[in-house]
């Protein structure tokens, strides 16, 4: 076994006295060292290379420039794939084993609980040096794991008294009355606190910023030019929204701008300057400005917790501000709020849609509309004839029926006239008979009795002229021009009817008129006058406009409804129209408001079922 010279360097300290607080790296390294001068002082080991790899930080090899072997390689490798130990290269014990290297790789999760990879090169001289080399690496790592208890021990006690020192501070904050001695006491006791020379507190105005308190300072003239100063400091910080620490440290953002923060600290690096904006939630609310001499400048620790508890006191701070103001004030800062909450950024969604309701309401009572009133409708004629039968008799023809067009002076039914036709015959040959005997009396110079065939005959003509009307009377015509509406005869030849029978019903073409049936409720609303538009069921794509007439003031019951006739009035004549079509007419009233056209109906029905309810 060859033997090596150890590294000339310091001697590291045990494992079991590097407990005092270190950088990472340098802890590391130490751990190392150590273990390198752990394994350099046993008789039986030659250690030829000892490595350590761990995320985020410089991998740390001793003696540095060492260059691992296969075997080391491997080792690394076959750890990583089991996450346990791994041997490779030359065990003791084999032959050949004596001045052969042998390598062992352990995962190794470290101080700070990054998991790493310990590297091992050594000569092993014998199974007992073995033995110790494995109990050497027991007590390395058994360190790295009490190491990283201690740590989490420390980091509970500075977390635990950094929460105290919170709650102190807010304490002092409190325990004052008016806001103005609360938040001069509060920068003061931050001035103790973090050992600093001067704390002060400024307050957003729109997008300025007014000091309200310096620390160990009572009443201030704002025209002073340190407050001047801090006020410029604090509003580079309250523009940019960020923490901002004078001087710069290393490999800070590039974009950051500390023009005020150098002039407050005087121009030079004599002086730390700490400006932490005071973020709500919602909005930047002012900035806690920290001043202190360069050689006691803030460390990363320091402000984490200078944020940390600016973040904690912003909205105690903000809160005590509001309520030591004017309720005039308060009033204002109320309706502010409210207006903020409905105009700002926040919920659009929720807030188009209040906004989309609420507008479309309003255009309810700004637009208006026509208020119209439906009604069923029927189309009829200005005139409508029924024909009776003139006398009792049987029918003997029937030219027309339900629906046929007619013209004036066509037949429309006949009656038999045989009878009257046999008794005219016998009335006219009574007639020649009684001219004979007139003639006879007259030649025979018979004055009584020529005036007795005189009246004979004057009765005779009188029956003649009776029975030539029963004849006339038996054809039944057209009186005008029209349309048959009910009557279908055509069926019923010879029949029998009774004299005033009703045979057919006529009514002109060129007059008609619409019957509209207006539920109870909008009866009210209609009156003479008014314009209604038709559409009939045959011809749902022409409008016939009606003028109202007159309402009927008889209530009809159908269909579970109670309706009101109104009459109207074609405006003008329409040439497809037929009585008997139905359709719907549209009245319209007047122009009222959406809300009041949509609205009112069910307005009127609530007020009447309210009305039957409490009357019961």
């Amino acid at each position: 076994m060859t033997e090596t010279a150890p590294p000339d360097r310091r001697p590291a300290p045990p494992f079991w006295e590097m407990t005092q607080p270190q950088q990472a790296a340098d802890r590391l390294a130490g751990w190392v060292e150590a273990l390198l001068a752990g394994m350099a002082a046993d008789p039986g080991l030659v250690p030829l290379l000892v490595a350590y790899e761990t995320p985020g930080l410089p991998r740390i090899l001793r003696p540095e420039g060492r260059i691992a072997g296969d075997a080391t390689h491997r080792a690394e490798a076959e750890a990583r794939r089991q996450n346990r130990l791994a041997l490779a290269g030359h065990l003791p014990g084999q032959p050949g084993a004596t001045g052969a290297a042998s390598s062992l790789a352990l995962p190794v999760e470290g101080y700070d609980g990054a998991a790493g990879l310990l590297t091992i090169e050594v000569e092993i001289a014998d199974r007992a040096a073995l033995l110790r080399l494995l109990s050497l690496l027991a007590l390395a790592t058994g360190w790295a794991h009490v190491a990283r208890l201690d740590a989490h021990r420390h980091r509970g006690a500075a977390d635990e008294a950094s929460a105290v020192s919170a709650l102190e501070a807010i304490v002092a904050f409190i325990a004052h009355r008016r806001f103005s001695e609360a938040a001069r006491a509060l920068m003061t006791d931050l001035a103790a606190r973090f050992g600093c020379d001067r704390v002060a507190l400024g307050l957003a105005r729109g997008a300025t910023v007014r000091v309200a308190a310096i620390s160990n300072t009572g009443s201030f003239s704002r025209s002073l030019g340190l407050v001047r100063r801090l006020r410029a400091a604090m509003e580079e910080a309250f523009d940019q929204e960020r923490v901002l620490l004078w001087p710069a440290p290393p490999g800070d953002d590039a974009d950051m701008i500390l023009q005020r923060q150098a002039e407050l600290a005087g121009g030079a690096t004599d002086r730390a300057v700490v400006s932490v904006p005071l973020f709500d939630g919602r909005r930047y609310r002012g900035v806690i400005l920290f001043e202190r001499a360069e050689a006691r400048g803030f460390d990363s620790a320091e402000l984490a917790r200078i944020e940390a508890l600016c973040s904690l006191l912003t909205p105690i701070l903000i809160e005590k501000r509001d309520n030591d103001r004017w309720l005039p004030v308060r009033v204002a800062m109320a309706l502010r709020s409210v207006l903020e909450n409905l105009l700002g950024r926040s919920h659009l969604l929720a807030k188009a849609s209040v906004l989309a309701g609420v507008m479309a309401l309003g255009a309810l009572f700004v637009l208006d509309g026509t208020r119209t009133v439906v009604a069923e409708a029927v189309v009829q004629g200005t005139e409508t004839r029924t024909l009776a039968a003139p006398f009792a008799g049987f029918i003997a023809e029937a030219t027309r029926r339900e629906g046929d067009r007619i013209a004036k002076g066509d037949l429309l039914v006949r009656l038999d006239d045989r009878e009257f036709t046999l008794e005219l015959t016998r009335l006219t040959a009574l007639r020649a008979q009684a001219d004979l005997e007139l003639d006879k009396a007259i030649s025979d110079k018979n004055r009584a009795e020529a005036g007795l065939l005189e009246s004979r005959i004057r009765q005779i003509d009188a029956q003649i002229a009776l029975t030539g009307q029963q004849i006339a009377r038996s054809r039944i015509e057209a009186p005008f021009d029209g349309l048959v509406t009910a009557g279908d005869l055509s069926r019923a030849i010879g029949r029998s009817v009774e004299q005033g029978e009703a045979l057919l019903v006529i009514a002109p073409l060129a007059e008609y008129r619409a019957d509209l049936f207006v539920p109870e409720d909008e009866i009210d609303l209609i009156l003479p006058g008014q314009n209604a538009t038709l559409k009939v069921t045959p011809l749902p794509e022409r409008s016939f406009g009606l003028t109202l007439r007159a309402t009927m003031p008889i209530a009809r019951y159908e269909n579970g409804q109670t309706r009101y006739q109104v009459e109207a009035r074609f405006d003008a004549p329409p040439e497809v129209l037929v009585p008997g079509m139905t359709g719907a007419a549209r009245i319209e009233i007047d122009r009222v408001s959406l809300a009041r056209l949509w609205l009112h109906p069910i307005r009127d029905r609530v007020r009447l079922w309210v009305w039957r309810r409490l009357a019961l």
